[in-house]
């Protein structure tokens, strides 16, 4: 929903979530999600914030902790960069992958070459060399 503001003698169309703020304080939401990220990314401690935002110290810690369960699972971490250990690793495991598509590939030809063998053997020698379906053993 919108809502028209009157500012200077113009109508101004202002979105309901902009002015959004909490019964008990007076953070728009997106600063209490900035907050959360730096929490979050240890740029900074809840005892900082508290101190460098007048946050109230005996409620604080209470509040940002709500803050945190409720913002937390919108920001999305940065990707870590890999050690040359992992580098490395991550080298061997997409050769052993490639190794093992190669042996899965010989496998399958391996079974298309006998299953010829066996089709080749059945039509010229009229013998019957797979068994059929249902039979007994």
């Amino acid at each position: 929903m919108e809502q028209e503001k009157k500012r200077c003698g113009f109508s101004i169309l202002v979105s309901d979530s902009f002015d959004r703020t909490d019964d008990r304080n007076a953070y728009e939401v997106s600063f209490r999600r900035w907050l959360v990220s730096q929490l979050e990314s240890r740029e900074m401690t809840v005892s900082e914030a508290i101190k460098k935002f007048n946050i109230n110290p005996s409620s604080g810690p209470e509040l940002i902790r709500a803050w945190r369960k409720r913002y937390s699972d919108d920001i999305i971490p940065e990707p870590i960069e890999m050690t040359q250990q992992e580098k490395q690793d991550l080298i061997a495991l997409q050769k052993q992958i490639k190794a093992m598509e190669k042996q899965l590939e010989d496998a399958r030809m391996h079974n298309i070459a006998l299953n010829t063998l066996i089709d080749v053997a059945e039509e010229k020698l009229k013998i019957n060399i797979r068994k059929k379906p249902g039979a007994k053993q």
